[in-house]
């Protein structure tokens, strides 16, 4: 499946949030994820919850794009949040306390990709995915990284994880089975130019024979902020099984993510009529938790400060 073009009225892009796109039961699985991964969260830290509770549209923001659907995954959670144009961006006062999500985008500002290289500078943390390779970092940080050429086709490949030390990789660390991830088809691979600066946090062997470029997702912190990207989408539309144990029910998912029995059998029983699959399960939650996550470490990140 090829990537449309954004619609550029923003009426429009509020009517597509009402039904997200994609596979029927992966839009189950993400909201099934939110069950799973705030019930991990609030076994780590009861101020976790709290945290997310007390968010407000400011504190997190998402720049209309492409594809990508990063929306529905905070619409999911229940987490509030402000949608806008790129564009807007140049007019707006951004704080450092802030995540700002782009979603993948076929165009983008010049001046807005360099609003958005200050506002990293100063303490922002900043999520991008895709063609927001090319669109947004190439221009904001030429120095970094930038899109190899040789876009992917539509497919899933296996991912392994890198980085362990990441606070925002933690929904991948105890996977018993490979996860996969899938390509939106015309993907842009990631060329790391600064070695020593970026990091890999998730790569895939499958994704640098084909491709020339083995990056998942990355991390770069520049001035006292932080730069996430990953190739292809943070809502995925599909999984795919690539064996036999992600064919398995979602209930060995939950076993091997909850290993207190009290909170497995309570969100089981709350997911017990939903027909998902460990793979979709896996697919959803680990990109749900990477999104959770991210927003909690930057509040964290400014808890105290002044906004």
């Amino acid at each position: 499946m090829k990537k449309k073009i954004a619609k550029t009225k923003k009426n429009v892009a509020f009517e597509e949030m009402e039904e997200a796109p994609g596979d029927e039961k992966m839009n189950m699985a993400y909201k099934a994820s939110k069950k799973l991964v705030y019930t991990r969260l609030e076994d780590e830290d009861r101020e976790n919850i709290r945290i997310i509770e007390n968010l407000d549209d400011s504190d997190i923001i998402v720049v209309m794009g492409a594809y990508d659907h990063i929306h529905h995954v905070l619409t999911h959670l229940n987490m509030p949040f402000k949608m806008v144009e790129h564009y807007e961006l140049n007019s707006m006062k951004l704080r450092p306390d802030q995540t700002v999500f782009v979603n993948c985008p076929s165009a983008f500002e010049l001046t807005a990709a360099r609003k958005l290289r200050t506002f990293v500078e100063q303490g922002g943390q900043l999520i991008t995915t895709d063609w927001g390779l090319k669109h947004v970092l190439e221009p904001a940080f030429p120095e970094m990284v930038k899109f190899n050429g040789q876009p992917t086709a539509d497919e899933v490949v296996r991912i392994e994880l890198i980085d362990r030390e990441d606070e925002l990789v933690k929904g991948f660390l105890d996977e018993k089975s490979d996860p996969v991830w899938w390509l939106e088809g015309s993907s842009y691979p990631i060329e790391i130019l600064n070695k020593e600066k970026v990091k890999v946090l998730i790569r895939s062997k499958e994704l640098g024979e084909k491709y020339n470029a083995n990056p998942v997702m990355i991390r770069f912190e520049w001035g006292k902020g932080v730069v996430y990207h990953m190739i292809s989408h943070l809502y995925l539309q599909r999984t795919e099984t690539r064996d036999q144990k992600q064919s398995m029910a979602k209930e060995e998912y939950l076993k091997e993510k909850l290993a207190n029995p009290v909170a497995y059998q309570a969100v089981a029983e709350e997911l017990d009529e939903m027909e998902i699959s460990y793979g979709e399960m896996q697919s959803a939650s680990s990109t749900v938790e990477f999104a959770s996550r991210a927003i909690l470490n930057q509040k964290k990140k400014f808890k105290g400060k002044k906004k």
